[in-house]
């Protein structure tokens, strides 16, 4: 509901803003041109929407590879956290449910206390860092011969440890990072730009003028939302869930059933 909101408020916004131009600057355009005014103003128009297109379909193109990458890295990191839980049944008895107890700890955590957590701290969750501390500690922990025998498992599940911790660092980087001011200047100072340009061409016809400038603006406020709503993975009006997490502790209940 909020992006259909967003959507909404953006594209009507934009079609409004260039109804409201045309209506103000048709008049004087009509009563104050000279022959040849379409054919430089077009060719004004052209050379600027030209540039505009491709500063809003760059800003597209890399907003949606942004949030596809966010989307991907906690798939791994949720994938990861499975294959570190089913590692732990290589581990001796004991060592191996308390190393289940952590993971599952973790996955719980970063559902219930670090994703509310996104757009108030870049620091992520307290608990959810302590836990990957105690992995660590229960390590150092572990008796020699028990982590002689079990060298090979070991090495894995450090290894899957330290990719869970790298995946969690960037979807903590993810959610805290957003597009520089400047970008946005240019994305919708560009929109004001060319539409109040398209008001600039004289059409005898008003209705056909008011239906083209109608679609070109609502086209330009369309792409606008895509970016405005994808610019933000975890924060923004279609946000990033933590469904894959859910999922995995669903794995985790199947694994220890024999799965």
């Amino acid at each position: 509901m909020e992006a259909a909101l967003l959507g909404l408020l953006i594209v009507g916004g934009t079609v409004a803003f260039a109804m409201a131009a045309l209506t103000l600057v048709r008049p004087f355009v009509r009563s104050r041109t000279g022959a040849f005014h379409n054919e430089v103003v077009i060719a004004l128009y052209a050379g600027a929407s030209v540039m505009y297109a491709v500063l809003l379909g760059f800003m597209v193109v890399v907003v949606w590879q942004a949030y596809d990458t966010a989307h991907r890295n906690v798939g791994d990191e949720a994938a990861n956290l499975v294959a570190l839980y089913r590692l732990t049944y290589g581990l001796e008895a004991k060592e191996g449910v308390q190393m289940r107890s952590l993971v599952r700890g973790y996955t719980n955590d970063v559902i219930v206390d670090e994703w509310p957590t996104f757009g108030k701290t870049t620091a992520g969750s307290n608990k959810t860092r302590k836990v990957l501390g105690d992995i660590d500690r229960l390590f150092a922990t572990m008796d020699e011969k028990t982590k002689a025998a079990d060298a090979q498992v070991d090495a894995e599940i450090l290894q899957t440890k330290s990719a869970i911790v790298s995946e969690r660092n960037i979807r903590l980087i993810e959610a805290s990072d957003s597009i520089p001011w400047v970008i946005w200047l240019g994305a919708f100072g560009g929109a004001v730009i060319i539409i109040v340009m398209s008001c600039f061409i004289d059409m005898e016809r008003a209705m056909a003028h008011y239906l083209m400038t109608g679609m070109m603006s609502s086209l330009i406020g369309l792409l606008l939302f895509i970016v405005v709503t994808l610019s933000q993975p975890f924060t923004g009006p279609l946000p990033i869930s933590a469904k894959h997490f859910h999922q995995a502790l669903d794995i985790m209940d199947d694994v220890d059933q024999g799965n």
